[in-house]
């Protein structure tokens, strides 16, 4: 246990805080008798306040470069600070980063749509300038050379109503020229790979912003991917260093806790490191107008912290979305403490990756037909959760394989067409599934990593977007941006509180919710149903429509949508 409580610190007076005349910096270090403050080489002994250390500096300090280092000769950089390169913080002016807020219209429904900074512009396809940069999704108007549209505007076209961004803060790319993200070496500033002018200390703030406001201007919110649970090298992270490993979740006998497979876990349950992480996640909403964040391990964070993130973030941004990733992991923090699936009921509002959704759709659009009751549980409510708002329904993201490669995995045999088929299935099952739907960019234009089920290292030509392939394949783009227009059209697919009916006919599997019949057939014939009745065919397994007939075609490998308007 920690020998400092909340009253010890004040998390909001942490840091360095600028003006023109005087500069103050001020760390926390309760551990440490002794704490020089180095900037530009210059040694300055800083004064003891209870468990902090403050010094107030004369003078215009902007753009300096400092560290602290102990009387033992631990040096380490702010993490408070906005900027830090190369071991040395930087002094920044507040004044300077951009604020302007962009509004942006309440979405109907909420699609999450995941990408990495990286891969949306790496490849040479990409027709912009900024290519690997923030500064990418700023780019309008841009075109492939067929003259479809790429970028930006694709996004704003396909009507997603979030963007979810892989980590950006600074991760360490484990001797490699490629990473994810998800190596932190710091929570408090971004990668320095994503902006374009590494020169400008201020870009580091700003250009993240105008990225964030250009989606907001095409009516795109954006959430970010924080990787809250561990830490790249625990030994050289400065927050580590700055309370001398109490950040760090520990056995009785002192070792560090490993359940993230990763040398360590943070301690989210501390006092002091709660208060950061709030901290941190107030930080990313005030400098950049961020709309929610997506917690990767969230299972291995409590969750007094995680529902302090939700309650908190909710009282300054209406709509602010928690969720992560669920999974029971660890053996130190106890099971019931843990903000994992199983404790869903105990986190109202904050919303988690449902594996279960993923693994039975995976089978049944793979042709098993024997798990009927596992996809009607998944399609309507899973009572692992409060209510099916918990549930981030999804086939595909960043981690594993693409859909497309694990169809080429599992079917092979098959004709390409056909599993372009089955991939355009699933994504039409999300779209009429209750609960949050999630798709993996590219995953509507087949996008494939050449069978490396995980690519978190391993270079743009396996991680690209393929803008060529998104040429290519440009009527499954339509495919999606059509069932994302159904959705936000029929609030009954969205609302968990709008009751949902099944039956089954020929191997097609029927269910009805509000004014909808969706239709869906996982085998290789086609069906047709037909009655006395009209039917307005709303979908009819290629794309929107408004067609009356007196008979549901039902093709292979295909969803149809009929509505009784």
């Amino acid at each position: 246990m920690s020998r400092y409580d909340i009253n010890d610190f004040n998390i909001d007076s942490l840091g360095c805080f600028y003006h023109p005349k005087q500069t103050l910096f001020s760390v926390f270090a309760p551990d440490y008798e002794q704490m020089d403050l180095i900037l530009a080489g210059q040694r300055i002994r800083m004064d003891r306040k209870g468990l902090c250390f403050e010094v107030t500096l004369e003078g215009d300090l902007e753009c300096s470069r400092y560290h602290y280092e102990t009387r033992e000769g631990i040096c380490f950089c702010d993490p408070f600070a906005y900027l830090s390169l190369n071991g040395e913080s930087y002094v920044l002016d507040e004044n300077k980063f951009i604020d302007t807020i962009i509004p942006v219209e309440k979405p109907k429904v909420t699609v999450l749509y995941e990408c990495s900074v990286r891969d949306f512009s790496s490849d040479s396809s990409y027709p912009g300038v900024y290519r690997g940069k923030f500064l990418a999704f700023t780019e309008t108007g841009l075109k492939t050379p067929g003259g479809v549209s790429a970028g930006l505007d694709y996004l704003k076209e396909l009507g997603i109503s979030h963007l979810q961004l892989l980590p950006v803060f600074d991760f360490d790319l484990d001797k490699s020229h490629y990473n994810w993200g998800y190596n932190p070496r710091a929570y408090n500033y971004v990668s320095p790979d994503y902006v374009s002018d590494r020169n400008d200390p201020y870009a580091y703030v700003n250009e993240l912003r105008r990225t964030i406001n250009a989606l907001h201007s095409a009516g795109i919110r954006v959430n970010l991917d924080v990787v809250f649970n561990h830490v790249y090298r625990y030994r050289e992270f400065d927050l580590g260093k700055m309370l001398k490993g109490r950040c760090y979740r520990r056995r009785e006998d002192g070792r560090l806790a490993e359940g993230t497979f990763c040398g360590n876990e943070i301690a989210s349950e501390d006092v002091f490191m709660r208060a950061y992480i709030l901290k941190m996640v107030e930080r990313y909403l005030k400098l950049f107008d961020i709309d929610g964040i997506r917690m990767d391990l969230m299972g291995i964070s409590d969750i007094d912290t995680v529902n302090l993130i939700r309650e908190k973030m909710n009282e300054q941004k209406e709509g602010f979305m928690v969720y992560g990733e669920g999974w029971n992991m660890g053996d130190v923090l106890s099971e019931k403490r843990r903000a994992s699936i199983p404790n869903a009921g105990k986190m109202p509002g904050v919303a988690m990756f449902n594996d279960h959704y993923r693994e039975t759709l995976i089978h049944y659009i793979s042709g098993n037909n024997m798990i009927g009751e596992d996809v009607r549980r998944s399609i309507s409510t899973d009572t692992s959760y409060l209510d099916a708002t918990q549930s981030i329904n999804y086939v595909e993201c960043h981690d594993d394989y693409t859909f497309f490669d694990r169809m080429l995995i599992y079917k092979g045999e098959d004709s390409p067409d056909v599993n372009h088929r089955r991939c355009l299935m699933a994504m039409a099952i999300i779209l009429c599934s209750k609960g949050i739907p999630f798709i993996h960019m590219g995953e509507e234009f087949f996008r494939t990593k050449k069978g490396v089920r995980n690519s978190y290292n391993a270079g743009d030509l396996i991680n690209k977007i393929d803008w060529k392939r998104r040429e290519r394949f440009d009527a499954g783009s339509r495919y999606l941006k059509d069932l994302i227009g159904i959705r936000n059209r029929y609030p009954e697919l969205d609302n968990p509180h709008i009751s949902i009916s099944f039956e089954e006919e020929e191997d097609v599997l029927i269910y009805r919710t509000g004014r909808l019949t969706v239709y869906i057939n996982p085998g290789d014939k086609d069906v047709a149903f037909k009655d006395e009745k009209l039917h307005r065919i709303i979908f009819d397994g290629e794309k929107a429509v408004s067609e009356v007939h007196s008979a549901i075609a039902v093709s292979a490998y295909s969803v149809v949508i009929s509505s009784n308007e």
